[in-house]
């Protein structure tokens, strides 16, 4: 809330020096939805940050007591991987769902009330699946943790959509990208303050106590935490969020009346490039989350202590990361932004591949900090390594959602961003399974996980250079002529 409070003061007076600009100018106004000349307001980005923010909380702060809440409630820890997948899978389903329901509302409901309705709706979505989180522990049902689980990834899903899709229907095409990044600060935000929500609530312990006849402990107050931001979410958006936007956002040419996408004719080479690039960022992040812990405490001893220290390091140096796309998009174009993020892939990918057993007896000495005699990864490499993806995925993330809104120009794109958001939901749901598969067939051995993450990256480059023109964003004027 201090956050919230700060960001609103920001954009109060950027909103004033703007205005005072454009007064002196030529008078020159925003169109919106209802027709009316107002001045450029981003009055509701403060109401997005605090609404992703929490959101983002959601999936981590139940991290660090989901496996004994699943025993007290005679749940098989076995059954713990698939609550936790399940949650992308939910956010998959949940971009596509919400991002047509926002194309569908914003067109046939009058002003702003489709933005807003949408947003509401995917909030109480979110509402739904806490209150069922928490009932779990009454019930004892692991089943219905697997399923709350399910219901929060839709939440979070369609709210990434939603906030993506009117960013780039309220915001012009040049400061798309920059706001894309602040927003993707929140999320940032959000998966790292998770666990520190979660483990406050450890101090009610496992007896915990009763408000009106309602138990709550330790393991279900994540849940009833969660129930009480999303309704004072729903209840701000419903206040503060106007939800109009520019009138060429849901402006569609007769050709495109009867595509469920909707919109303008857009770049399909562009639009694909864009996807396939986003992909790679989100797996080779995903493969680096999963065996870093398992692969650091094996091969360098660490504690566990040590590992989340690490994960720390990671969380601030993802904040530096989406920060420096903020201030990097006024002095570089986007794609050449893009093309840097996949570079800094591939050099991360190849410093954490490990040479091959077969290999290692011709190498000679490993290096003096790896103490896994059957590996050449030595420590530097590995934390070099893992700080150049940690940069390379925020960013890469941040700069293809805003040249992928570039491309699709103006008219709905609810349910584009919801495909690109779920394209990236896939790796985070299988990325994890095969990444312990690749490492568990070479014995513990990283050639396999990170050279498949080098070559996706360099593909994805050299798709990238072959049509980057397709990349090149027309002007919104240019593309409506089109």
């Amino acid at each position: 809330f201090l956050l919230f409070a700060r960001e609103a003061r920001r954009y109060r007076r950027c909103r004033s020096r703007l205005c005072a600009r454009m007064a002196q100018a030529d008078g020159e106004k925003q169109p919106l939805l209802n027709g009316m000349k107002k001045e450029v307001s981003y009055s509701w980005l403060p109401v997005f940050f605090v609404n992703i923010f929490f959101a983002c909380v959601s999936f981590s702060i139940i991290m660090p007591s989901l496996a004994p809440y699943l025993e007290q409630i005679h749940g098989d820890l076995s059954f713990l991987p698939w609550v936790v997948a399940i949650y992308s899978v939910g956010e998959m389903i949940g971009s596509v769902a919400f991002g047509r329901m926002y194309n569908e509302l914003l067109e046939r409901l009058p002003g702003g009330q489709g933005p807003r309705v949408a947003m509401i709706s995917c909030i109480l979505v979110g509402a739904v699946g806490s209150a069922i989180y928490a009932a779990a522990d009454w019930c004892e049902s692991p089943w219905m943790v697997f399923w709350a689980r399910a219901i929060q990834g839709l939440w979070t899903g369609g709210q990434q959509t939603i906030e993506q899709a009117y960013l780039s229907a309220a915001v012009e095409p040049e400061r798309r990208t920059e706001l894309t990044a602040t927003l993707s600060t929140y999320v940032v935000l959000g998966f790292i303050m998770g666990p520190c929500f979660g483990a406050a609530f450890t101090a009610i312990g496992s007896d915990g106590f009763s408000v009106f006849g309602i138990d709550v402990d330790m393991y279900n107050a994540p849940g009833f935490f969660i129930l009480l931001v999303t309704l004072v979410m729903a209840l701000v958006t419903s206040l503060c969020f106007a939800g109009e936007v520019r009138n060429d956002a849901r402006s569609v040419s007769a050709d495109d009346m009867s595509s469920p996408t909707g919109g303008a004719k857009r770049s399909v080479i562009g639009l694909a490039v864009c996807l396939w690039i986003f992909f790679v960022h989100f797996y080779s992040f995903a493969v680096q989350e999963t065996i870093t812990t398992p692969l650091a405490m094996r091969i360098y001893d660490w504690t566990p202590l040590e590992v989340d220290l690490l994960f720390v390091g990671a969380g601030v140096l993802s904040l530096f990361s989406a920060l420096c796309v903020k201030f990097l998009t006024r002095q570089f174009e986007d794609q050449t932004l893009l093309l840097f993020s996949l570079v800094v892939g591939i050099a991360g990918s190849v410093l954490l591949i490990d040479i091959p057993s077969s290999w290692e007896e011709q190498a000679g000495d490993a290096g003096d900090a790896a103490d896994d005699p059957r590996t050449t990864l030595s420590l530097w490499r590995f934390l070099i390594g893992f700080a150049l993806i940690t940069i390379a995925f925020p960013f890469g993330r941040n700069v293809t959602l805003g040249v992928f809104s570039n491309v699709l120009g103006p008219g709905p794109q609810g349910v584009w961003m919801g495909i690109m958001l779920a394209v990236g939901a896939i790796p985070r749901t299988l990325g994890p399974f095969s990444a312990v598969w690749l490492l568990d067939v070479v014995d513990w051995q990283t050639y396999l996980d990170f050279g498949v993450s080098t070559v996706l990256f360099v593909s994805a480059l050299v798709v990238a250079v072959l049509f980057l023109k397709e990349l090149t964003p027309a002007s919104d004027a240019d593309r409506m002529a089109k």
